[in-house]
């Protein structure tokens, strides 16, 4: 290995072996994420380079970092292929097959592989291909023909059966009445002070629906408009603006959890978890960690918060203090969860759209709450999760689940301006969890 190689692999193991101290206050403490970007970045200078064993030790300690990650495991199988290292090329694919991804080899990597052990090839392929199946049932219960408002989240109100949507690119959030689900009416928009809506949650308790918004690059503000995010609270009867949240130093509020009128809210562009402890209190931060990278959906389970980091995994946050730490998986991959919620026994179900295939998983973590004992995919290869498009937001209630199958996020370009691909009806998908 190069000398640099050297250097990171020591940081590496440093950062396993020891615990954290204190640190110069001006420093920015290295994390598992800084750590496994340089590694890559230097494996990948290392390929180009054609030192093909620190390409591959640099790359498998980022591995160690963020175990499952799919593009850690395509460019450990891409170093096999060029060094020509088999047993390493199976190893890789293994390892995606038992993290529960897909994916289709490359020729020659198949053309390695196969001249090295044809069954072993077939094997892993076989179980490759297995892994994007359909599984499970879902009926399309609302079908959304509003092609330019990208729907993001979606709650639902038991008492009085209405859907409700959040759209991101038409700033509202829409309500879908039980007799006439393919016909949303504003429920709330710009004029309330929305931006982009994200998450969305009904309250039962307090009778209010909870919607989190923020801008993004596909919000449409008007010329001299300024972007924000806060947390809204709205009457689910008069569908009167309650009351809006702020806190200094939110830069994106996303997706959020509600119990017994206490609030708790992620931030997907600021390492941060909210709290909010009822409706005439004030947003406060209950962990911050530089640690977390894109934090998503958010549960309520076994006593502590879990939160879904799109790069790392879960955070398991204790709800005294703040303190964090990532959920050990099996074998499956966490990365790319962005809908998570949690059923009356506390399991966590999860959306994956940043990992192929998409799907829908229960996740039953061990009696401690610190580690995954076992993940079933619950939907998977839906007809209305096809195309470009994924699945997103989720929720739960009386023993089903709510989906938006199909949001259009890659058909709506990042810098904002009209989509030119046709965008599909968004899909609202039940499945029923009994």
């Amino acid at each position: 290995m190069t000398l640099r190689s050297l250097a990171l692999a020591a940081t590496f193991t440093a950062l396993l072996a020891t615990p954290t101290v204190a640190q110069d206050a001006d420093a920015t403490p290295p994390t598992a994420q800084t750590i496994a970007l340089e590694m890559f970045s230097e494996a990948s200078r290392s390929l180009r380079a054609g030192d093909m064993e620190s390409a591959r030790r640099l790359m498998q300690a980022a591995l160690d970092l963020k175990p499952g990650h799919p593009a850690v495991l395509r460019a450990l199988v891409t170093i096999a292929t060029r060094a020509e290292r088999a047993d390493d090329g199976f190893e890789a694919l293994e390892a995606m097959a038992a993290a529960g991804l897909a994916f289709e080899p490359a020729d020659e990597t198949i053309a390695l592989l196969d001249a090295a052990d044809p069954d072993r090839l077939a094997d892993v392929r076989t179980a490759l291909g297995r892994n994007e199946t359909p599984v499970g049932n879902g009926e399309v219960v609302a079908r959304i023909n509003r092609p330019d408002a990208l729907i993001e989240g979606v709650a639902v109100d038991i008492e009085t059966d209405r859907i409700f949507v959040s759209s991101v690119t038409e700033r509202d959030i829409l309500m879908l009445e039980p007799f006439a689900r393919d016909e949303p009416v504003v429920f709330a928009d710009r004029d309330d002070g929305l931006w982009s809506v994200f998450g969305l949650f009904v309250d039962d308790r307090t009778r209010m629906l909870w919607a989190a918004s923020g801008s993004v690059d596909q919000t449409p503000l008007a010329d001299g408009e300024a972007g924000g995010t806060a947390l809204f609270a709205f009457d689910l009867v008069s569908g009167e603006l309650y009351r809006r949240y702020t806190i200094d130093g939110a830069v994106q509020l996303a997706d959020f959890v509600v119990r017994d009128g206490s609030v708790y809210i992620s931030d997907s562009q600021a390492p941060r978890v909210y709290k909010l402890d009822n409706v005439s209190g004030e947003l406060e931060v209950l962990s911050e960690d530089p640690r977390f990278v894109s934090l998503q959906g958010v549960a309520l389970a076994r006593g502590a918060l879990y939160v879904a980091d799109y790069s790392m995994g879960i955070w398991r946050i204790d709800l005294t203090n703040g303190s964090a730490s990532l959920v050990r998986t099996n074998e499956t991959s966490l990365i790319g969860i962005d809908g998570l919620r949690q059923t009356r026994d506390g399991r966590l179900i999860a959306v994956r759209n940043g990992a192929r295939p998409h799907q829908v998983m229960a996740i039953d973590l061990d009696p401690t709450g610190v580690e995954v004992a076992h993940v079933d995919v619950l939907l998977r290869g839906h007809p209305a999760m096809g195309g470009e498009t994924e699945p997103t937001l989720v929720d739960l209630a009386d023993g089903r689940a709510w989906l938006v199958a199909n949001a259009a996020w890659p058909l709506f370009p990042a810098d904002g301006s009209t989509p030119e691909a046709e965008r599909p009806a968004t899909l609202i998908v039940e499945m029923d969890l009994r």
